[in-house]
């Protein structure tokens, strides 16, 4: 699998980033979890951009770098993680890939099905924030969230709970049904 992720590389280091040690796992949200949060039906945007300015993609790389730099997203030594749309990695699964900037940036130009088409998500490396950058029909949308282990947190405590009303209920006969015991990753007794 090393084809795809030769080619990712590539595309990195056209976009102005180079990749920063090994390809490990972070101790943070997931990409996939980090994308359902950006392209969620209630995700709204933090800036929206139209697709027909005149100068697009100096405009896109701009907006990402104003909202990366005032929303913490770029760390230490300008390192920063990245996951990019698109089939990379086969049927591995998608780790993030830590990053710094390096010369003339370019993500808007490089990273999407074509220029001034962008699909990426990026996160600070402490994963307290990420910034989602999709193309809409006829915008592209920068979508921060911030505090994200707070809302992790909140998430689980909901969860919990759920999880134990209905525990309660199961001890008390109620039968649950199995696509509710299976969502909730079978732990609701019979």
């Amino acid at each position: 699998m090393t084809g795809g992720r030769d080619k990712l590389i590539d595309l990195l280091r056209r976009a102005g980033l180079e990749v920063v040690g090994d390809w490990r796992i972070e101790e943070v949200l997931p990409p996939q979890a980090a994308w359902r949060r950006v392209i969620s039906g209630g995700a709204k945007p933090t800036v929206a951009v139209r697709e027909d300015l005149p100068d697009l993609v100096a405009e896109l790389n701009a907006q990402w770098h104003r909202l990366a730099a005032s929303n913490g997203i770029i760390g230490d030594g300008g390192v920063f993680l990245i996951d990019v749309a698109g089939a990379w990695t086969g049927c591995v699964p998608r780790r993030w890939i830590r990053l710094r900037l390096t010369g003339q940036l370019d993500l808007a130009g490089v990273l999407g099905e074509r220029a001034g088409q962008p699909e990426f998500v990026t996160l600070a490396t402490d994963g307290s924030t990420l910034i989602g950058v999709t193309t809409e029909e006829d915008e592209v949308w920068f979508t921060v969230l911030d505090h994200l282990a707070e809302h992790q947190e909140a998430t689980a405590r909901r969860l919990m709970a759920l999880q134990n009303g209905l525990d309660a209920f199961a001890s008390a006969g109620v039968n649950i049904p199995e696509g509710v015991r299976q969502n909730l990753g079978g732990r609701a007794r019979l």
